[in-house]
Order: structure tokens, then sequence, then C-alpha cells
């Protein structure tokens, strides 16, 4: 299952909110899941961002609106891999950690940096069909970063920028054109920047080598285990209130369904355990919210009320009613 951090959830959902988007309706485009925008270690969905920025561009007809999210964009939003990204010595260091560790942020695309007779083509791949609106937010939040975060005297110009989206519109082709400052071929065979090799050595404001090291070496126990238990996270909540099959979520990942097991096995966790939690996070966090206990039973895929009731009594010793009146004001 394909995912994006919460952090970038949350900045997205607050980015829109500030362009005018009611948080109601942001809300209900993420359903229960809208209760994880603060959990750092939660994973969304692909579906989720897409679905808030499809809603953005048709709200406010702006279908440049992954750019100006982009721009709104800094490192510390990226998470850990921000932050390693602004201790390293220059961009081409930046660069690579981004590579090695873009699936703290998101798992749908890859980063791939070719040289090619002193220019670079810095390239994002995705590894299934999505809308335009992630390839700008990249290319744009990245020009950002450069811009912000190198020494001033560091040349940032851009030779080119391909992207395989039709061409827009006139009005939001005036944004593209001042986001990049370059020429633009769109219907390309692929999305990338082109630029002088030479933008790879300009320094960052900010090295630390010694920090740096620390900050890899949390986020090498961080990967990539955590990303197979993170796309189960994700995945199991996009298919509420439909429960997958250990098949279908071992096809998901890549595994053969008992590889699957066996790594489940080697984490003290089975696939059933990792369903149990995600439905007992999402009760607490819906009922909390005010849905009613009929309605949290039949969107986590209980098949009866009194399921979900003595499901809630095992979790939180508890009834779900004496649970909310606990946590009433």
């Amino acid at each position: 299952m394909f995912y994006v951090s919460s952090q970038i959830i949350r900045s997205l959902f607050y980015f829109l909110q500030r362009q005018g988007l009611e948080s109601e309706k942001l809300n209900s485009l993420l359903a229960e899941r809208a209760h994880y925008l603060d959990d750092t270690c939660y994973r969304f969905p692909v579906s989720d961002y897409e679905s808030l920025m499809c809603f953005a561009d048709t709200q406010l007809s702006k279908e440049h609106i992954g750019l100006l999210f982009g721009q709104s964009l800094k490192a510390q939003n990226w998470g850990l891999l921000g932050h390693v990204a602004l201790v390293s010595q220059n961009l081409e260091k930046a660069l690579q950690h981004a590579q090695k560790l873009n699936s703290l942020v998101r798992n749908i695309g890859h980063i791939e940096l070719v040289h090619e007779n002193q220019q670079c083509r810095l390239s994002w791949h995705a590894k299934e069909t999505i809308n335009h609106y992630m390839v700008d937010e990249l290319f744009s939040s990245w020009l950002s970063f450069a811009k912000h975060c190198c020494q001033q005297n560091a040349e940032l110009a851009l030779e080119k920028v391909q992207l395989t989206r039709k061409p827009p519109s006139p009005l939001c082709m005036q944004t593209y054109q001042h986001t990049f400052n370059c020429p633009i071929e769109f219907n390309a065979a692929i999305n990338c920047l082109i630029f002088d090799e030479k933008l790879l050595s300009s320094p960052l404001l900010s090295p630390n080598p010694e920090l740096e090291q620390i900050l890899l070496s949390q986020a090498g126990d961080v990967t990539p285990h955590t990303d197979y238990i993170n796309e189960l996270n994700a995945f199991i909540a996009s298919q509420f209130p439909y429960i997958p099959t250990v098949e279908q979520a071992a096809h998901q990942l890549g595994f053969k369904k008992r590889t699957l097991q066996r790594y489940l096995t080697h984490q003290q966790l089975s696939f059933s355990k990792i369903i149990d939690i995600q439905r007992k996070q999402h009760a607490k966090q819906m009922l909390l919210q005010g849905f009613s206990v009929l309605e949290v039973s039949n969107k986590l895929g209980f098949s009866e009320q009194s399921a979900l009731q003595r499901a809630f009594k095992r979790w939180y010793q508890t009834t779900p009613k004496k649970f909310l009146n606990e946590h009433s004001f």
C-alpha cells in the first residue's frame, strides 16, 4: 500500500485551511483517519492526499495547488529526512539522503539523479499513475529548500523542467513559469529538473557532520522494517469497513503470504493483531469524535454492534458508553 507521512498530510490540511477551505469538509475527506493528523507515526494512504488535492483544485480553481503547497513547506515538514537534509554539507549530500530516506515521507515513488555532460537530471518516478499534484509539490519544495537553505552566493537557476502532465490553463501557466523560471516541457516522458551540475556543490547554511551522523543512525533504526508495518496500517485503514485478507496484504507489499507471515512473526506480530490494533485505535478516536457505537461498528467492519462492544471491553476494560461518560466534558 502506498502511503504519505502524517507530517505531509497535516501540513496539507492546514495549508488548505489557509486557502479558505472549511475544516469540516477536509475532515470528511479523511473520514476516521482525520484523528491521526497529529500522530507522527501514522501513515495515510496516498488516496487521501489525492482526494484533498483534487477537492482543492475543484473548489479553488487552482490546478497548480501542488506548486503552492510545495512552496509553503519547510524542511521540518519532511520529518527526520528534513532534519538530516538541513545539516548536510551541500545540496548533493542532501539529495543523496533524500534518495535513501524518501520512504520515510512517502513510498509511491523514487528519486533519481543522473549526470549528463556537465548537467544533472533530477527526476521523480511514481510507481503507479497519480495526478500531477505530488510532482508539483515535490519539485517546488525542492527548489524552495535550495533557495532558503543554501548560502546566499549559490547560483540556483534551472535550465529546463520536464513534466508529464498536460499543459495547464493560461492563468495557471504563469505560476509554473514564475516557480521554475526556465523553459518547461509538458507532456514529457518523465518528470525532471535539469540544471548545471555545479549547483550540487552549493554549500548549505548549517552543515553539522556530527549531528548528521546521529540523525542518519536514527533513520536506520526506523527503516525499512517500520515501513512495512506502516504500509500495512495504511492499507488496512484504506480498506475499512472491508477487512482484507493476509493474501491481499501480502500482494500490496509485494510479498508471498508465507513471507509476510514470517516477517510479522519476527516482529512479534500477526496480521490479525495489526487489524485488531487498527480497529482499537480507530474505535476510540471515532467515539471521541461523536460517532455512535453503531456507526463505529459499521465503519470498522464488525459483524454487529455487540461484536464491537465485546472488543472494546477487551481493549479498554470498559464499555463504549462508560468510556464516553468518563471522557465527556
